[in-house]
């Protein structure tokens, strides 16, 4: 009994300590400088490679999120159709009260063979009830406007959805306890070079992502950069790259559905010109990540697997596997795999000049 109650005892005390550990999770609607504040970090954080090189880091909130593509909900066109009712409702009795205000008069004009006269107090009846039949009439059409809108955006939607792939659903909630740092860009060559001396990259710039790097290659890098540094830098996890590339959207790139939206986001097949660009050229996402979308393809820590559709809290993926995850597309892909819920699978040991990376910082929360 006393070896049961113990038991008790510390569970309960290792669940606290858990608790206590775990960041308070953003609200939604708070600046990255707010929650920062809030929970008693700073926004952003350097690294120092050494010689001067550094590595910039945006603080990426705990909190919740919907991972993966979900599938749209049907427009609720009784909802529509009960706001146009009412307008019509609205529209006809003010319009049949007006004109029945004006057929009295006109009615008292002939039978008194003047002029239709009328008070200043009908006139000011006749103008609420015509302004209330215009006030009818707006929302008539309006409303009708906005289930024409809702249709065609659902119908966008579920395009998209039927377009996806089977191993970015069932979309399923997701929860981060921790907050993190994330690279602002992708390791650089000039970053890659200080760390592991050499630069494999086929496209050659300081300022170009490093590239031809396998998940190896980037493995090894986070672990000679925290040896170098005394700071524990790692990959990130598929759930927090898709976390911190969304920052807290929900459509189909950081800065809206279109390809127009995904040109201002990152360089892909339609305006990279074939070939890789310097780190943050373009659209930063609300957390002042760039090039989540486009550029090289990021490896992740996960073993790859399709989603099983339930809640999770801090996955990490399976235990062993075959191919390790990549996220959000590159220089010579189209529009549809640089999404932000895109992923694929790659082998641990192959490099590709499409293949880049970006490292995560984890700072554990002291109670």
């Amino acid at each position: 009994m006393r070896l049961v109650t113990l038991a008790i005892v510390l569970v309960t005390a290792l669940s606290a300590r858990s608790a206590e550990s775990q960041y308070p999770l953003w609200d939604g609607e708070e600046s990255v400088e707010a929650y920062a504040n809030r929970v008693g970090l700073e926004p952003t954080k350097t690294i120092d490679l050494g010689n001067g090189v550094l590595l910039e880091l945006v603080l990426i909130p705990a909190g919740t999120f919907l991972m993966g593509t979900p599938e749209p909900e049907p427009v609720d066109e009784e909802g529509f159709y009960a706001k146009i009712r009412t307008g019509v409702v609205v529209l006809l009795v003010a319009g049949g009260l007006l004109l029945g205000l004006l057929g009295i008069v006109v009615i008292r004009a002939i039978r008194n063979r003047q002029r239709p006269q009328y008070s200043l107090a009908w006139f000011l009846v006749m103008a609420i009830a015509a302004g209330i039949g215009l006030l009818g009439g707006l929302h008539w059409y309006f409303s009708a406007q906005a289930l024409v809108d809702a249709r065609s955006e659902y119908q966008a939607a579920l395009a998209r959805f039927q377009s996806s792939y089977d191993w970015e659903k069932p979309a399923h909630e997701v929860t981060l306890t921790q907050a993190f740092y994330l690279g602002k860009y992708e390791v650089t060559q000039e970053q890659y070079q200080e760390v592991m001396g050499n630069n494999p990259s086929r496209f050659k710039g300081r300022d170009l992502p490093v590239e031809t790097v396998s998940w190896e290659d980037a493995q090894a890098f986070c672990k000679k950069a925290s040896e170098k540094t005394g700071l524990v830098v790692r990959l990130p996890t598929d759930a927090e790259w898709e976390r911190a590339c969304r920052a807290g959207t929900k459509t189909t790139y950081y800065t809206g559905d279109t390809d127009a939206d995904l040109d201002r986001a990152g360089w892909y097949g339609g305006n990279s010109k074939g070939a890789t660009h310097p780190a943050g050229q373009k659209v930063a996402n609300a957390w002042g990540v760039y090039d989540m979308h486009g550029n090289v393809w990021e490896w992740c820590a996960d073993w790859f697997e399709e989603y099983k559709g339930e809640s999770a809290v801090d996955p990490h993926g399976p235990a062993e596997g075959q191919y390790r995850v990549l996220r959000g597309g590159s220089w010579d892909f189209d529009p549809g795999r640089c999404r932000s819920a895109y992923r694929f699978g790659g082998t641990p040991g192959y490099r590709s000049h499409y293949f880049g990376f970006r490292v995560v910082w984890l700072v554990p929360r002291t109670p």
